[in-house]
């Protein structure tokens, strides 16, 4: 809440073509929320990113606010979270804003893009993973020649 307050309150924001009053309406509200997921969480199945895209989704519904924006907002809850808004594929544009502000996703492929695909997810095991996903970026970005 904070950190989305100082951003909607700074006037460099002011033009960034999202609407600053709605997002402001949203983070000044008090809900009460209650969340179940039948994912195993940190276990490296995206439970976090569905679990934020979730809930920045109903919570703009909830609230009659345009789902434009929506990517930004569930981004700063969980990085996937932003591609996790749209059917299909999406593409995360990393932006350039060292606040990560205009880091949103988009979709690129709707979802019968690949007719004859099929993903099938086979849990093995449901501890906690040892690499957290956000240490794992963090390595991959600092060491990955397609990440230069």
């Amino acid at each position: 809440r904070k950190r989305g307050l100082e951003f909607c309150n700074n006037p460099e924001n002011k033009d960034a073509g999202i609407n600053l009053e709605e997002k402001k309406k949203l983070l000044e509200s008090f809900v009460h929320i209650s969340s179940n997921n039948n994912f195993p969480t940190a276990a490296g199945l995206a439970s976090s990113a569905s679990g934020y895209a979730t809930l920045v989704y109903t919570l703009a519904k909830a609230y009659d606010l345009p789902l434009g924006d929506l990517s930004q907002i569930a981004r700063v809850g969980s990085g996937s979270a932003c591609r996790s808004l749209f059917g299909g594929w999406a593409k995360w544009n990393k932006g350039e804003k060292d606040d990560g502000s205009d880091s949103f996703a988009e979709q690129t492929h709707k979802e019968d893009h690949w007719e004859d695909m099929q993903i099938l997810v086979l849990v093995v095991s449901d501890k906690k993973k040892g690499t957290s996903s956000t240490s794992g970026m963090s390595t991959t970005v600092k060491t990955s020649s397609l990440f230069k």
